[in-house]
């Protein structure tokens, strides 16, 4: 580990984040002299500025994990994940021309209720409860990955770092509702900017320039920029992103029940499409400064590789141990970048706590506390969040033996898009998909995928590309070299005698699953007498037929 450690402006700084993100939850609660309702705790009365949500949905797309998970990705298996960038693009297109006119138009305080309305009450409930599900296990992963880069550079114990800034989290957003979390969002999304550009630009100089990086990615086997192998065993292959990564990622940013939550707090679908705009453009400069820290941080250690020289314990620790060891500009910069890192977890995690919380009371309880007042639905959906926080905190223990950072966010969304998503699809895109073929996909295709995660965990992480100790200055390291070798090469072995279904890359799971779903959807539906959808507005606006003249419609324009 790097003797270079916090100092008391390092801490100072830190600090700031949490109290700045408390101050804003204590204005929205206290400060604000409005009367609550649950349309105010949930969309900020949906009259929201565009900037402040799209800033909102960046920093909840932009987590702790994406930007130690994608620079890593790089550093440890190549280049391959540039893909994203052109991805962004296509997810405009049919997030603008298919999905946002629907569900804009719908209004939906839950998002599920769609199911409801297209299909039958019980889809709803699945696809809540699915949701709710891969939510709790995604909000451990948000707030442990921050914890991990901090006890990196202050060795403070990694559970106490998790439960002390889960507490304050699910405190914050608890009180100030949605208002709080889009404007901490704001916050933590220009602080975790403002470090990772700043980071990139001082690694650059201190390389020379890109033309070195770009070098020595080439000379570590790291410039494998188009796989276009048909094997599911590939990581990084074109066809992953383009048939599996392009609908989990539209999912994640733009169909999610937080996605949708802030386009519909906007008073209108002209501002709802301004937002998606900005938010794809701003997400691919901020994916390219990821990629670009990973790269730089290789060409650093190219020679001298901190994992496998023993200065580190887990390979997503290398990028905090960078910024201490190479990029800190000032005293308290290091304090300022782990802040940033737990800022972008934390935005995340207020998210998902904000609309989880909502959820479970809108599908699952509204009904029963309808006659109750307002003041009882704001503190039973304070209390939600405080239970929804504690569970999630709880699963922590869970997730930090299930792989690496990259690749556990990924299976967690990815259950979401075979899913709910999956349920999108059909019924927005398949007119005569009805709800027993619904039903029979969603749960077909869940249980595949989740086999074949669950197979998975057993299965050997993929192997790091070449990693290099010969410039390292040290005497007593040099056998954790000896071991990851090792590891890596009985890695390989013990896959070899995996089943061969279970050795498929979880890149390729969405599209599986997806698959599946839609395949099932479609022929249950067609030997059960097929569906007829009264009501068009439930369709995309292409497939839509025989609309009434009294039937309100969505100005598409």
């Amino acid at each position: 580990m790097s003797s270079v450690q916090f100092s008391y402006l390092d801490y100072f700084f830190f600090c700031i984040v949490f109290i700045v993100s408390i101050g804003i939850g204590l204005y929205y609660a206290y400060g604000m002299k409005r009367a609550f309702s649950v349309e105010e705790y949930l969309f900020g009365g949906k009259n929201m500025k565009v900037l402040p949500v799209t800033f909102s949905l960046i920093a909840t797309t932009i987590t702790g994990s994406s930007t130690l998970g994608q620079s890593m990705e790089v550093y440890a298996y190549g280049f391959h994940n540039w893909m994203y960038t052109v991805l962004g693009f296509l997810r405009f297109f049919m997030m603008r021309y298919i999905f946002l006119p629907v569900m804009y138009n719908l209004q939906l305080t839950s998002s599920f209720t769609y199911f409801e309305m297209r299909f039958d009450k019980s889809l709803k409930y699945i696809a809540s409860f699915f949701y709710i599900v891969t939510g709790l296990f995604v909000i451990p992963l948000t707030i442990y990955v921050p914890a991990l880069a901090f006890q990196e550079v202050t060795g403070i114990n990694l559970y106490v770092i998790t439960v002390v800034s889960g507490i304050l989290c699910i405190w914050y957003t608890a009180i100030g509702g949605f208002k709080t979390v889009v404007w901490t969002d704001v916050f933590q999304f220009l602080l975790i900017t403002v470090a990772t550009l700043v980071i990139m630009i001082v690694g650059l100089i201190s390389v020379d320039g890109y033309t070195n990086v770009w070098t020595a990615l080439d000379r570590g086997g790291r410039l494998a920029l188009f796989k276009t192998d048909l094997n599911f065993e590939t990581r990084g292959s074109v066809w992953a992103y383009l048939l599996s990564t392009n609908f989990t990622t539209l999912y994640q940013f733009s169909m999610s029940q937080s996605a949708l939550q802030r386009y519909i707090s906007l008073p209108t679908f002209e501002k709802a499409k301004h937002a998606l705009w900005i938010q794809i453009c701003l997400c691919q400069v901020i994916l390219m400064v990821q990629f670009t820290i990973g790269a730089t941080i290789f060409a650093t250690y190219e020679k001298c590789d901190p994992l496998t020289a023993g200065f580190v314990e887990k390979i997503d620790q290398i990028f905090p141990y960078y910024v201490q060891e190479k990029a800190s500009l000032f005293p308290g910069f290091n304090g300022i970048f782990i802040a940033g890192v737990f800022a972008a977890g934390l935005s995340t995690t207020s998210t998902l706590l904000n609309t989880i919380s909502g959820t479970i009371y809108t599908d699952f309880l509204a009904t029963k506390f309808k006659n109750a007042s307002q003041k009882s639905v704001r503190n039973l959906l304070k209390l939600l969040v405080a239970v929804v926080g504690a569970a999630g905190i709880g699963l922590m223990f869970v997730i930090e033996k299930m792989g690496t950072i990259f690749s556990i966010t990924h299976q967690c969304f990815t259950l979401s898009t075979v899913g709910v998503f999956g349920l999108f699809i059909n019924g927005i895109l398949f007119r005569t998909t009805n709800s027993k073929g619904a039903k029979f996909g969603v749960i077909v295709s869940m249980a595949i995928v989740g086999i074949l995660i669950i197979g998975g965990l057993n299965k050997q992480p993929d192997p790091l590309l070449p990693l290099r100790t010969d410039g390292c200055d040290f005497s007593n390291t040099i056998s954790n070299f000896s071991e990851l070798s090792r590891s890596n090469s009985t890695g390989v072995n013990a896959n070899e005698t995996t089943h061969w279904i279970f050795r498929i890359n979880f890149q390729f799971f969405a599209f599986i699953g997806l698959f599946i779903n839609i395949l099932v959807s479609y022929t249950v539906s067609w030997f059960t007498g097929g569906n007829t959808v009264k009501d068009q507005k439930l369709l995309a606006t292409f497939i839509r037929k025989n609309i009434p003249q009294d039937t309100p419609l969505l100005n598409n324009n």
